[in-house]
């Protein structure tokens, strides 16, 4: 896979999980975090499974462990995604969500894995362009929801950074599908100490359970495998900022596409402008003009000039 094709599939799962906060409010309020759960991972399993169903079987050892402590970072993920999209706009749950552009890089100094300089340059961009489509302003009350989705948000950096690490050496496929599993017990698991009734509990509508399988399908079962295979070719600052375009994306669809109460989301000059400081941040981290080679080292008898005539 090119760098190009990995940036085509990153963004096919950044529109994935865009949409995603659409659908998740269409979800009754009252449905527990364990059961949107367990309903969605347990159904992304069953699609994987019956997809590569001669897979399984390789499915053991090291790669099920792995997949064990990928599912338990998503499960608080996902929890605290599900009591933050629940309780903010989902423009605004998008936004605090694409804040991994700040975490990752920090969580990576540590591992002694610094940004390049256009990383520098356009993360100030992608700042700036996020906080204008948030509607966030100063003096604004932190609502609970906005922390929940920090919480999230920082999950999902670690995450990410774990994902780099274990699709280096495993089957990206495998560990996708082993996740799903291990999402779906735990959160099935944890249902059950809430509500032992579980199934038996919810009230079931079309528009309910619509949203459940589009979830499951796109959010959970396509998004997690292709995010495998993208991570595989590509590093963990150039995930999250191709992520980082999620909010403009949320914001298109959160505008054109209607909740369950037929409401949509306005529009203003100021998500404009951050929709635009968004993609010009994403595209000075994504590219690499700031990080040219030393041109004297490319003229004859310069440094590493003996290297280059052998190239």
């Amino acid at each position: 896979m090119t760098r190009a094709e990995s940036n085509i599939v990153l963004f096919s799962i950044t529109l994935c999980w865009a949409s995603s906060y659409i659908f998740v409010k269409n979800l009754p309020a009252d449905l527990s975090p364990f059961a949107y759960m367990t309903m969605t991972s347990g159904l992304a399993f069953v699609i994987l499974a019956i997809v590569f169903f001669t897979k399984l079987r390789e499915l053991k050892g090291r790669v099920l462990l792995r997949s064990a402590v990928l599912a338990a970072i998503v499960c608080f993920n996902l929890v605290f995604e599900r009591l933050g999209v629940s309780r903010i706009p989902a423009s605004t749950a998008s936004f605090v969500a694409s804040l991994s552009i700040v975490f990752v890089p920090l969580f990576l100094l540590p591992l002694k894995k610094k940004p390049t300089k256009n990383n520098m340059l356009g993360i100030p961009f992608i700042l700036a362009g996020l906080v204008l489509t948030s509607g966030v302003h100063r003096g604004a009350p932190l609502e609970p929801g906005v922390l929940y989705m920090v919480a999230a948000c920082i999950f999902m950096a670690v995450y990410v950074i774990v994902v780099d690490n274990f699709t280096k050496n495993d089957d990206p496929l495998l560990l996708g599908i082993g996740q799903m599993l291990w999402v779906g017990v735990i959160a099935f698991l944890l249902w059950c100490l809430e509500d032992p009734r579980t199934f038996s509990a919810l009230t079931y509508t079309n528009e309910m359970l619509a949203s459940i399988f589009l979830l499951a399908f796109f959010a959970r079962a396509y998004a997690y495998i292709m995010l495998m295979y993208g991570q595989r070719y590509a590093n963990p600052i150039s995930v999250t900022v191709i992520a980082s375009t999620e909010p403009v994306v949320t914001m298109a669809l959160a505008l054109m596409i209607p909740d369950t109460f037929g409401q949509t989301e306005s529009f203003t000059l100021a998500k404009l402008i951050g929709g635009i400081l968004i993609v010009v941040g994403a595209i000075c981290a994504g590219t690499s003009f700031l990080d040219k080679p030393d041109l004297l080292s490319l003229k004859p008898g310069g440094k590493g000039g003996k290297e280059v005539a052998v190239q």
